[in-house]
């Protein structure tokens, strides 16, 4: 395959593959928003910048955990750049270790996805509700953080499955090689 074809394929599925990224995000952050009852509810934004983070480069997973965790400060009304900083040092931590030591398998994705959301509620709890004695109980982390984060969690398991269609759909060009049997060649 040409050189010059195969870097043009490339950037036209990688810029493919952002927009569908992108288009995720804004679906989840809309199914974020729109909703609004007084159940837990799954945040899907935290899954789908882990699933992205599991994909794609280091650099550009902590940007696109930076802007779904500004998503989810605006979904959630929390103070701006809170969950910010929080998904996006997560997601720059779940892609080295995606790079460097794990394999894109569904359990590595749910243990991590799993710790990402735990953490982040764990300090969304006691930033907003503890530290301020709204609740020494504990009865909002066990009825409202808890389900949420078993919610965000499965439902991460379709983002998933979806980002690795993408992925594999729009991911490298990869050449194929036809190997032609010549008689010409002797052998001793």
């Amino acid at each position: 395959m040409n050189i010059e074809l195969k870097k043009k394929k490339e950037r036209r599925n990688s810029v493919i593959r952002r927009i569908f990224y992108i288009l995720l995000m804004i679906f989840c952050y809309i199914f974020v928003c729109a909703i609004k009852t007084g159940a837990a509810l799954p945040l899907l934004l935290i899954p789908c910048a882990v699933c992205y983070a599991v994909r794609e480069e280091p650099v550009d997973s902590a940007v696109f955990g930076c802007v779904c965790g500004l998503l989810l400060d605006s979904a959630q009304d929390t103070l701006m750049g809170f969950n910010a900083i929080v998904i996006m040092w997560a997601c720059l931590m779940v892609s080295l270790f995606f790079h460097c030591f794990l394999r894109r398998h569904i359990l590595n994705f749910l243990w991590l996805d799993l710790s990402v959301i735990f953490i982040q509620s764990a300090l969304h709890y006691l930033f907003f509700y503890w530290i301020w004695g709204y609740d020494t109980s504990g009865l909002v982390f066990r009825s409202i953080f808890i389900p949420e984060a078993i919610y965000t969690n499965i439902a991460g398991v379709a983002l998933f499955w979806f980002t690795g269609v993408i992925s594999d759909r729009f991911g490298r060009v990869t050449e194929h090689y036809i190997e032609e049997k010549s008689e010409d060649i002797v052998r001793e």
